[in-house]
């Protein structure tokens, strides 16, 4: 049922048209986010095995813990961005004030210095952990951004497209250019071309924050002051709330899964392929396809629902992705099932930046508060709990299946393949079991209607 204690001065706003350009603002949000981040997801395990030089054992280690310290602050950078007071609101703060501390420490990360061995790896702590959280920083309160931008379902689902199509120009950008761009820049030293490369992308991530600093604005945002929900009480109300655990679990799971296939690709395309050239040609179509899927999702989701619409993606997805195998000795069938696989989970993908934000309509209309940071955190929490368990698990099975730079033997050959088919079937499949759990499609009409009752009558 739902609370008598909603707000009642977020009356009428959702019939707000949102114009382009603060869509588009939005979606640069993501393209910066991952200029940096997906240089992280796809880029530094191989760093730090083939050019820092560093046990990948220990690499698995090291991913795992620091991924989790850094993701148990989520929830309390969540809870910040809820009571946070500023004359640009609640999260475009943010955006503005950390993106440059995340850029730099992002070129610090791909510089590693001669340290020695163990040196080598606290430092590699250190700066991974520190880029964790500044992480954090900036997309907590990027995905609690969405929901004070609009109530319009249709909208969101719009926002989420462009945010997906940042998210996957800044990965076609970074997965594509990376390779030669180190090879130029660095012109034989190859630490001084990641430490350059890494630069130019941190300056330009700084860049795109800027732009949905100065053009998204926050319209649907509970004031700080009425927000001021005991941690406790808040954490209750958050597990209390069964569609943001389903949009967790799924998110988790989906993240487990891109870590894995964006961290064994460049070791999947140089030993088992034996093309480097596909480096710059899989690792980008992930993110072009994700480009196609964000244009059609609105159209796609809003006929099937996200419950349907899912499980057809995921469907699509997983019988791909399986014909990929027999079909890797015929690279142009193998690059065809390739695109038509990644563009089904892509398409899925889409949707779970939106589901976050039906949560927080679940939230109000439940509780009567909205918490979009604290519920945003989970998406934040899920892509660094996915991504530590995806990367370890990568690190890890190079390391038992005995890989070593140049010589991959037919143990690791094997251990390649499984992480890059097995595990990702795996977790399609699982990810179409949580996604029978997901009943807002049918709630939304009743949920938007007391809603709108209970403005209206505030305001009579």
């Amino acid at each position: 049922m739902a609370s008598s204690t909603v707000t009642p001065h977020l009356a009428g706003e959702h019939t707000v048209r949102l114009g382009w350009r603060e869509k588009a603002g939005y979606g640069a949000g993501d393209l910066a986010s991952n200029l940096s981040w997906n240089l992280v997801g796809g880029f530094l395990l191989y760093y730090y095995t083939d050019v820092a030089l560093m046990p990948a054992a220990a690499l698995g280690t090291l991913f795992l813990v620091a991924r989790l310290l850094d993701a148990v602050v989520d929830p309390v950078i969540g809870i910040l961005v809820d009571r946070t007071t500023s004359r640009w609101g609640k999260a475009r703060p943010y955006l503005a004030l950390v993106s440059v501390p995340f850029g730099v420490v992002g070129v610090l990360t791909f510089t590693v210095p001669p340290l020695g061995d163990s040196g080598k790896l606290v430092y590699a702590f250190l700066t991974y952990l520190t880029l964790g959280l500044l992480f954090s920083l900036v997309n907590v309160p990027y995905s609690a951004l969405l929901p004070m931008m609009t109530r319009d379902p249709h909208e969101r689902m719009q926002m989420g497209g462009l945010r997906a199509i940042g998210s996957s120009v800044g990965s076609i950008v970074v997965t594509a250019a990376t390779t030669p761009l180190v090879a130029w820049l660095g012109a034989g030293n190859e630490q001084r071309g990641w430490t350059i490369a890494t630069a130019i992308y941190s300056v330009l991530s700084v860049g795109f924050f800027a732009v949905t600093f100065v053009t998204c604005r926050e319209r649907h945002a509970l004031p700080a002051e009425s927000g001021h929900v005991r941690p406790g009480a808040a954490l209750r109300m958050l597990w209390g709330n069964r569609p943001w655990k389903v949009t967790f679990i799924y998110g988790v799971l989906n993240f487990v899964r891109l870590s894995m296939v964006l961290g064994v690709t460049v070791y999947f395309a140089l030993s088992v392929l034996r093309a480097p050239w596909a480096i710059s040609v899989l690792m980008p179509l992930v993110s072009g396809t994700m480009i196609v899927g964000g244009i059609a999702a609105p159209a796609h989701y809003r006929r099937f629902g996200k419950r349907r619409g899912n499980l057809i993606a995921l469907a699509v997805g997983f019988a791909g992705w399986a014909a990929m195998l027999p079909a890797e000795g015929n690279i142009p069938l193998f690059l065809t099932l390739y695109v038509i696989a990644t563009f089904a989970i892509g398409l899925s993908m889409v949707s779970m930046f939106t589901m976050v934000a039906d949560t927080v309509e679940y939230q109000q209309w439940r509780y009567g508060t909205r918490n979009e940071g604290l519920l945003s955190s989970g998406i934040s929490f899920a892509t660094k709990f996915g991504s530590a368990l995806g990367m370890a698990a990568v690190a890890y099975g190079l390391s038992l299946s005995g890989y070593h730079p140049g010589a991959t033997s037919g143990p690791a050959l094997t251990a390649i393949r499984f992480m890059f088919y097995g595990v990702p079937l795996l977790l399609v499949a699982a990810q179409a079991v949580t996604m029978l759990f997901w009943d807002l499609d049918q709630r939304q009409g009743e949920m938007h209607s007391e809603l709108d009752g209970a403005s209206r009558a505030g305001r009579d």
